[in-house]
């Protein structure tokens, strides 16, 4: 799976953690402690699950193996 697409709002970018794909979302939880997830409002409404986009990169980048190889067509 790719690296997803921050939301940005309000200058931040973050990710929502129950809108990545779903093994990115399992093994992101798995990882980062419960403390690292920001509560916030947004225009959209609350959001309870998201995370900065540069602790989500730093996961993707060191952390977060694709057990699939990544082809571009």
């Amino acid at each position: 799976m790719k690296k997803v697409n921050p939301h940005i709002d309000l200058g931040t970018g973050y990710v929502l953690i129950s809108r990545l794909p779903f093994d990115q979302a399992i093994k992101i939880r798995e990882f980062l402690p419960e403390s690292s997830t920001l509560s916030f409002n947004t225009a959209e409404g609350f959001v309870s699950d998201a995370l900065e986009y540069s602790l989500y990169e730093y996961w993707y980048d060191f952390h977060h193996t694709s057990p699939e190889p990544e082809f571009d067509f």
